[in-house]
Formats: structure tokens, sequence, C-alpha cells
């Protein structure tokens, strides 16, 4: 469809091109008059002989390079662009930007479709270089910092990445604190092991930048559980059910590890009937209370307390729980539907992304599909997911 659509426009564009010249020459003395180009009718050659490659560098060199003609030559780069053909395009805008004839606005639009064909093609270096010439313009084009802050987003430069965010919003040309807050958690994870107190303050400006992000709380708690501070990382962790509830499974083992470091369990305990009796659905929670109870009680009260659970809301994890809790001796199909039930929960992708739909089994911060950020959200896995998991390949 795409080709059928440049066939209509490049004839049409010449044409155009050639009509508004004889009608200029017309007003002319009669010296100037010129017969009908002849490259025109090789162009039309070449396109009825399917030839297009041929066809459309005859139809480019009749059009002249003027202010009516450029959103034309503009239109024909970014087909080519989105074509894959991304070395035309690039001729097409280098030689627009060469023209002096071409005014200021012009030239500025043709100098950021170059920059977003050279990002096509990889040439990221060429590409920062031309936004950086025109972020630093009188009166900078909004693309140019929008396209640096993605170009230091796949050269993981975040402190280049972060200031690129920071003029965009300050322009107010999209909602980027986010992204800015995922930067700012990028070099947290950088100074984890070399200097915890910059760790901290990245993750202060992560939260000043966008006060729901959870990676930041996660972060922030794992730190003062390395530095034997419980009570700071539970006043962390708990920011998370504000901050967005779905993370709160990623924050149970944090939670474990606190109140293992303050000695009381119980507590623990506790706090996870709480959390249970405001998200019913929470499989994992309920898991870790379980455990909780096997460790304080018996197998036995962990087992009931499971039973009970399972009947009101069931779950596949839960089910694996629950048998593997019991003797395996007792009755003989427990080892096999023990079985069954491990390969469910392994094969059960743990986290999706609600943006794209990419899954799998690793929380990514950055979608691997769709390149969002804070867009995977782990999953629980309840009976209602058996059929696609038994259906799913090994």
């Amino acid at each position: 469809m795409m080709m059928h659509w440049l066939f209509l426009l490049l004839p049409v564009a010449a044409l155009s091109g050639w009509v508004l010249a004889k009608q200029h020459y017309q007003r002319q003395p009669k010296k100037h008059a010129k017969a009908f180009n002849p490259e025109y009718f090789k162009g039309l050659n070449y396109l009825l002989n399917e030839q297009p490659d041929k066809a459309i560098d005859v139809f480019i060199g009749l059009l002249e390079v003027n202010s009516e003609t450029v959103e034309t030559h503009l239109a024909l780069a970014n087909l080519f662009r989105r074509r894959g053909e991304t070395e035309r395009a690039i001729r097409i805008h280098q030689n627009l930007i060469a023209r002096p004839s071409l005014h200021g606005e012009q030239r500025l639009q043709a100098m950021v479709e170059l920059g977003m064909d050279y990002m096509h093609a990889g040439v990221l270096d060429r590409a920062e270089h031309l936004f950086l010439e025109l972020l630093h313009q009188p009166h900078p084009h909004p693309e140019a910092a929008k396209q640096l802050m993605r170009i230091y987003q796949q050269e993981k430069k975040w402190a280049q990445a972060i200031e690129m965010g920071k003029q965009i919003d300050s322009s107010k040309t999209g909602q980027v604190r986010p992204l800015i807050a995922q930067f700012y958690c990028e070099l947290a994870e950088q100074q984890v092991h070399q200097d915890r107190h910059e760790a901290f303050n990245m993750l202060k400006q992560a939260l000043l930048h966008d006060a729901n992000c959870v990676r930041a709380s996660l972060l922030e708690g794992r730190l003062y559980l390395a530095l034997k501070q419980p009570r700071k990382a539970l006043d962390a962790l708990n920011n998370i059910e504000q901050q967005n509830s779905r993370y709160l499974s990623e924050a149970l083992p944090y939670w474990y590890e606190a109140y293992q470091q303050l000695g009381d369990l119980p507590a623990l305990r506790e706090r996870l009937s709480q959390l249970i009796s405001r998200h019913p659905n929470m499989t994992s929670a309920r898991i870790m209370l379980t455990q909780i109870v096997a460790q304080l009680e018996n197998t036995k009260a962990a087992q009931q307390l499971l039973y009970e659970q399972l009947h009101h809301h069931p779950s596949v994890e839960g089910l694996h729980t629950l048998i593997k809790l019991g003797e395996n001796n007792q009755i003989a199909l427990i080892p096999l539907i023990e079985r069954i039930t491990r390969t469910m929960v392994e094969k059960g992708d743990r986290y999706t992304c609600k943006n794209c739909g990419f899954s799998g089994k690793t929380l990514h911060w950055l979608c691997p599909g769709c390149s969002h950020w804070g867009t995977v959200r782990p999953t629980e896995i309840h009976l209602t997911a058996l059929e696609k998991l038994l259906d799913s390949p090994a």
C-alpha cells in the first residue's frame, strides 16, 4: 500500500512542480519558455516498466528545491525512512540542508529529520551531534532534547539523559518526570556498592521527580537492610502500597528480611493478615503467611490455614505450596499432583507489561517489548490461567 502511494505521490509532485514552473515562465519573456522536460517521460517509463527505484531517482531530480517543494521533499524522505530506505532519506535531507535558499524554520525541520534518519540507521554519534547543534540554536527545536534523551538512554548515559529530560520537562513538551526518576534509579543502582550515600541522594531525587516511583522505594529498602536498619527499610517499603499495590509482592522478601533483623516474625504474621484482608487475591502474601505460620507453630497449622484460604481464593501457587507442606507418602497421587503443579508454576510468567503485553519471569523496569519504563508489573497465577499454561510449550 505504501508503494502505491509513493507511485502516486512522485509523479503528481513532479508534475505540479512542472506546472508551477510553466506558469512562471509564461509570465516571462518568450526567450525563457522551455519545452516539457523529457526526464519526466523517462521517469514515467521506469514506473510503467516496474522499475520504481530508477523512477524515484528521476522524479526526485525533477523536484527543484524551493519554498514550495520543501514539504514534498520531506514527505518523500519520511516515506523512504518508514520503508527502511534510510540512505535515500539521508540523501534528500542532506540535499535540503545544503540549499542556501532554505529559510530557517525549514532548515531546522530538515535537520531534525536527518537526525531521525541517523537514529534509524543506528548512527547515534551523528544523530547526537546534529541534535546538540539544534539544541544550541537561539530557539531550540522541541525535538532536540527529546531525541537526545532517547540517545543517552540507549547509550546508558543516565546523567546526560536526566539533563535532557529536565529540559523537556521545563518546556512542558511531554510528561517525562517518571522517566527522569527511572534514570536516577539507574544511577543509584550503580552506586549501591560504591557510594551508598550518593545512592540515597539519587533515590531522593527519583522520588522528588515521581512520588509514585516504586523502584526507588524498593531500592531504598534494600539499602537500609544492607545497613542493618530494618525500621527505616520498612518505612521506605510501606510507601509501595500507596504508590502501586501491584508491586507489593516484590516488597515481601524485604519485609521478611526486615522483621528477621528485628526478631519479630509475629508482627510480620499480623501484618500479612492485614495485607491479605485489603488485597484478597494476593497469592504471594498468602504463601508467605503460610510459611510464617509453619515457622511459628507447625506444618499442620500452616496446612489448615492455606487449605481454608484456597477455598475462597484458589491459585496454582497456593495449591503447589499446600502439597509441598504435606507428607507425600500419605496419598499415592500427591507426588504426581505436586510435579504437575510445579511444572505449571515454573512455566507461568510472573511479570507482564501493561502497555504491550510482554511477559516473562524477570522484572524489567524498562520493558524489552515496547521500551516503556515502569510498565512491567508482577502478576499472580490463578486457576483461570491453567488452560493457557498447559497449552504453552515447555
